[in-house]
Protein backbone atom coordinates (compact mmCIF):
# COMPACT_ATOMS: atom_id res chain seq x y z
CA UNK A 1 0.00 0.00 0.00
CA UNK A 2 2.88 2.37 0.80
CA UNK A 3 4.37 1.74 -2.66
CA UNK A 4 1.03 2.48 -4.27
CA UNK A 5 0.61 5.70 -2.23
CA UNK A 6 4.20 6.74 -3.05
CA UNK A 7 3.58 6.09 -6.76
CA UNK A 8 0.31 8.05 -6.63
CA UNK A 9 2.02 11.03 -4.95
CA UNK A 10 4.86 10.89 -7.50
CA UNK A 11 2.37 10.92 -10.39
CA UNK A 12 0.45 13.81 -8.81
CA UNK A 13 3.65 15.84 -8.38
CA UNK A 14 4.62 15.16 -12.00
CA UNK A 15 1.20 16.27 -13.25
CA UNK A 16 1.16 19.40 -11.08
CA UNK A 17 4.67 20.42 -12.14
CA UNK A 18 3.79 19.88 -15.80
CA UNK A 19 0.65 21.98 -15.43
CA UNK A 20 2.54 24.80 -13.75
CA UNK A 21 4.56 25.37 -16.91
CA UNK A 22 3.28 28.31 -18.90
CA UNK A 23 1.13 26.81 -21.65
CA UNK A 24 0.88 30.18 -23.39
CA UNK A 25 4.00 30.57 -25.45
CA UNK A 26 5.13 34.16 -25.02
CA UNK A 27 8.23 33.81 -27.18
CA UNK A 28 7.32 35.61 -30.44
CA UNK A 29 9.55 33.40 -32.64
CA UNK A 30 7.67 30.33 -31.41
CA UNK A 31 4.36 31.92 -32.43
CA UNK A 32 5.39 31.92 -36.09
CA UNK A 33 4.40 28.98 -38.29
CA UNK A 34 7.24 26.57 -39.06
CA UNK A 35 9.30 27.09 -42.20
CA UNK A 36 7.80 24.57 -44.65
CA UNK A 37 8.00 23.93 -48.39
CA UNK A 38 4.71 22.29 -49.35
CA UNK A 39 2.30 25.14 -50.10
CA UNK A 40 0.92 25.59 -46.56
CA UNK A 41 -0.11 29.19 -47.41
CA UNK A 42 1.99 30.72 -44.65
CA UNK A 43 3.72 34.10 -44.53
CA UNK A 44 5.05 35.42 -41.24
CA UNK A 45 7.94 37.24 -39.59
CA UNK A 46 8.94 39.28 -36.58
CA UNK A 47 8.61 43.07 -36.74
CA UNK A 48 10.88 44.58 -34.11
CA UNK A 49 10.63 41.29 -32.23
CA UNK A 50 6.82 41.02 -32.37
CA UNK A 51 5.05 38.25 -34.29
CA UNK A 52 3.46 39.29 -37.61
CA UNK A 53 1.06 36.61 -38.86
CA UNK A 54 -1.50 37.64 -41.50
CA UNK A 55 -5.00 36.20 -41.46
CA UNK A 56 -5.66 33.39 -43.91
CA UNK A 57 -8.73 35.24 -45.20
CA UNK A 58 -9.58 38.59 -46.75
CA UNK A 59 -7.47 41.24 -48.41
CA UNK A 60 -4.42 40.78 -46.17
CA UNK A 61 -4.14 37.02 -46.63
CA UNK A 62 -0.71 35.73 -47.67
CA UNK A 63 -0.28 35.98 -51.41
CA UNK A 64 2.35 35.20 -54.04
CA UNK A 65 2.44 36.17 -57.71
CA UNK A 66 4.95 35.36 -60.43
CA UNK A 67 4.37 36.87 -63.86
CA UNK A 68 6.23 37.16 -67.15
CA UNK A 69 5.69 40.33 -69.17
CA UNK A 70 7.85 42.29 -71.61
CA UNK A 71 10.68 39.72 -71.45
CA UNK A 72 11.07 39.93 -67.67
CA UNK A 73 9.62 38.35 -64.54
CA UNK A 74 7.91 39.98 -61.58
CA UNK A 75 7.67 38.27 -58.19
CA UNK A 76 5.42 39.49 -55.39
CA UNK A 77 5.06 38.05 -51.87
CA UNK A 78 2.84 39.81 -49.35
CA UNK A 79 0.73 39.67 -46.24
CA UNK A 80 -1.10 42.22 -44.08
CA UNK A 81 -2.69 42.50 -40.65
CA UNK A 82 -5.16 44.88 -39.05
CA UNK A 83 -6.86 47.80 -40.69
CA UNK A 84 -6.56 51.60 -40.78
CA UNK A 85 -4.09 52.91 -38.21
CA UNK A 86 -3.53 49.36 -36.92
CA UNK A 87 -2.63 47.95 -40.33
CA UNK A 88 0.76 46.49 -41.21
CA UNK A 89 1.83 45.30 -44.64
CA UNK A 90 4.96 43.40 -45.68
CA UNK A 91 5.87 43.00 -49.36
CA UNK A 92 8.90 41.28 -50.85
CA UNK A 93 9.14 41.84 -54.58
CA UNK A 94 11.27 41.65 -57.67
CA UNK A 95 10.38 43.89 -60.60
CA UNK A 96 11.50 43.03 -64.14
CA UNK A 97 13.99 40.42 -62.93
CA UNK A 98 15.54 37.26 -64.34
CA UNK A 99 13.74 33.92 -63.95
CA UNK A 100 13.42 32.92 -60.30
CA UNK A 101 15.81 30.27 -58.93
CA UNK A 102 16.42 28.56 -55.61
CA UNK A 103 19.10 30.90 -54.26
CA UNK A 104 19.65 34.04 -52.19
CA UNK A 105 18.76 37.51 -53.50
CA UNK A 106 19.67 40.93 -52.11
CA UNK A 107 16.73 43.16 -51.23
CA UNK A 108 17.88 46.63 -52.24
CA UNK A 109 15.43 49.14 -53.71
CA UNK A 110 12.17 49.50 -55.60
CA UNK A 111 14.02 50.06 -58.88
CA UNK A 112 13.46 47.78 -61.81
CA UNK A 113 15.69 44.71 -62.25
CA UNK A 114 16.23 44.27 -58.49
CA UNK A 115 14.46 42.86 -55.43
CA UNK A 116 13.18 44.91 -52.51
CA UNK A 117 11.50 44.61 -49.14
CA UNK A 118 8.66 46.98 -48.25
CA UNK A 119 6.88 47.78 -44.99
CA UNK A 120 3.85 49.93 -44.22
CA UNK A 121 2.44 50.59 -40.76
CA UNK A 122 -0.85 52.48 -40.82
CA UNK A 123 -2.28 52.74 -44.31
CA UNK A 124 -2.07 56.54 -44.20
CA UNK A 125 1.72 56.54 -43.68
CA UNK A 126 4.39 56.28 -46.37
CA UNK A 127 5.75 53.02 -47.71
CA UNK A 128 9.22 52.19 -46.32
CA UNK A 129 11.64 50.30 -48.56
CA UNK A 130 15.02 48.64 -48.36
CA UNK A 131 17.86 50.52 -50.03
CA UNK A 132 21.33 49.93 -51.41
CA UNK A 133 22.71 51.37 -48.17
CA UNK A 134 20.41 49.22 -46.04
CA UNK A 135 19.79 45.95 -47.93
CA UNK A 136 18.04 42.80 -46.82
CA UNK A 137 17.93 39.26 -48.14
CA UNK A 138 15.45 36.88 -49.70
CA UNK A 139 16.29 33.19 -49.91
CA UNK A 140 14.20 31.01 -52.19
CA UNK A 141 14.42 27.50 -50.73
CA UNK A 142 11.82 25.95 -53.04
CA UNK A 143 10.53 27.02 -56.42
CA UNK A 144 8.27 24.30 -57.80
CA UNK A 145 6.79 25.47 -61.10
CA UNK A 146 4.84 22.25 -61.71
CA UNK A 147 2.88 22.60 -58.46
CA UNK A 148 3.04 26.41 -58.26
CA UNK A 149 4.84 26.58 -54.91
CA UNK A 150 7.37 29.17 -53.78
CA UNK A 151 8.92 28.95 -50.31
CA UNK A 152 11.78 30.59 -48.48
CA UNK A 153 12.94 33.12 -45.93
CA UNK A 154 13.48 36.87 -45.78
CA UNK A 155 14.83 39.59 -43.53
CA UNK A 156 15.38 43.29 -43.91
CA UNK A 157 15.51 46.59 -42.06
CA UNK A 158 13.84 49.81 -43.17
CA UNK A 159 14.16 53.33 -41.79
CA UNK A 160 11.24 55.61 -41.05
CA UNK A 161 11.44 59.34 -41.82
CA UNK A 162 12.98 60.01 -38.38
CA UNK A 163 15.70 57.43 -39.07
CA UNK A 164 14.33 54.81 -36.65
CA UNK A 165 15.01 51.22 -37.68
CA UNK A 166 12.16 48.78 -38.22
CA UNK A 167 13.62 45.28 -38.22
CA UNK A 168 11.84 42.56 -40.18
CA UNK A 169 13.45 39.27 -39.09
CA UNK A 170 12.86 35.52 -39.20
CA UNK A 171 10.56 35.91 -42.20
CA UNK A 172 9.27 32.74 -43.80
CA UNK A 173 6.76 31.94 -46.52
CA UNK A 174 5.35 28.83 -48.15
CA UNK A 175 2.80 29.82 -50.78
CA UNK A 176 1.02 28.69 -53.89
CA UNK A 177 1.57 31.43 -56.43
CA UNK A 178 -0.60 32.95 -59.15
CA UNK A 179 1.17 33.00 -62.50
CA UNK A 180 0.96 33.39 -66.23
CA UNK A 181 4.19 31.39 -66.70
CA UNK A 182 3.69 28.13 -68.57
CA UNK A 183 5.78 25.14 -67.52
CA UNK A 184 6.98 22.93 -70.36
CA UNK A 185 7.83 19.41 -69.18
CA UNK A 186 9.94 16.89 -71.07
Amino acid sequence: MKKFLFLLVLIAITIISACSNDDDNNNPIDQLPPATQSGKQTFACLINGEAFIPSQFGQGRPRATYFFKDNAYTLGLSGATGGGTESQLIVVQGLDVEALEEKQYQLVSEDFKVYSGLYVRDSSKPLLSTSKENPGKLTITKFDQENGIVAGTFEFTVLDKEGNEIKITDGRFDLFYESNVTVISD
